[in-house]
């Protein structure tokens, strides 16, 4: 298979884009619109969908993981500095939820198990934060570290 010339997917982007899939021929695009608002395109295997904004505000970048069929997390630092969350499970978006912390930076976030969420982030005072999900969100854990 060969590579392809790029693809203008329209909309105007002010953030860098965060991917990921939960299934073959599926790719979830996500990125912070010129808004300040989370914008979500999708690959079916087929054609992409058109830009669907999911609110905001966003400061960062996106993070997104996908732990199941059907199944797709996406974190945000928002202007209030804490972790947002939205998740898709399978019909319908849910609200967003606020998992508190005072960020830094935007999140980074992987799964390693179905049901398992491992989010990091850069605290104000540059120390790698931990909060994960295994059924219920553990407290922030502190990493230590400085980072820059």
């Amino acid at each position: 298979m060969a590579w392809f010339g790029w693809e203008d997917l329209g909309g105007t982007i002010a953030s860098g884009p965060a991917v990921s899939t939960w299934g073959p021929n599926r790719l979830d695009c996500f990125a912070r619109g010129d808004d300040g608002e989370l914008k979500h395109q999708w690959w079916n295997g087929t054609t992409w969908s058109g830009w669907q904004n999911l609110g905001g505000p966003l400061v960062d970048d996106p993070a997104a993981v996908s732990w199941a069929p059907n199944r797709i997390d996406v974190f945000v630092r928002q202007s209030d500095n804490h972790l947002w969350h939205r998740w898709w499970p399978g019909s319908t978006w849910s609200e967003w939820e606020d998992l508190g912390g005072v960020l830094a930076s935007g999140p980074a976030v992987a799964s390693w198990a179905t049901g398992r969420l491992d989010c990091f982030v850069k605290g104000t005072d540059n120390h790698l934060w931990h909060k994960w999900w295994d059924g219920s969100w553990s407290a922030w854990e502190d990493l230590g570290g400085v980072l820059a």
